[in-house]
């Protein structure tokens, strides 16, 4: 799942990562990424990128405080992706992480 405000940023994503065949699933929110993962089991996501500077509650901890049966990772240094990338740091990231 990507999880980011921008409408752009998730439609070149989902393109980018479903050109490497790896399915993507799109929220605009905490909101619709919470719906997202009750309609589906959380086990159904292998990871979920998050936009860190989304603007209002952090999402990240408006998931994981509502979906507490999620596995948190501790972070790493190689966790993040910073904005702007390119579609070989998004694609290595994305696989690395899975």
């Amino acid at each position: 799942m990507v999880v980011d405000e921008e409408r752009s940023i998730l439609d070149q994503v989902r393109r980018i990562l479903l050109h490497e065949d790896i399915l993507v699933i799109t929220a605009t929110d905490s909101r619709q990424a919470l719906s997202q993962l009750l309609r589906e089991n959380e086990e159904t996501f292998d990871l979920i990128l998050i936009n860190t500077q989304m603007p209002g509650t952090t999402t990240q901890t408006a998931l994981f405080s509502l979906k507490p049966t999620l596995k948190k990772l501790p972070p790493e240094p190689d966790d993040y992706l910073q904005k702007p990338f390119t579609r070989e740091q998004l694609v290595e990231f994305v696989r690395r992480k899975l």
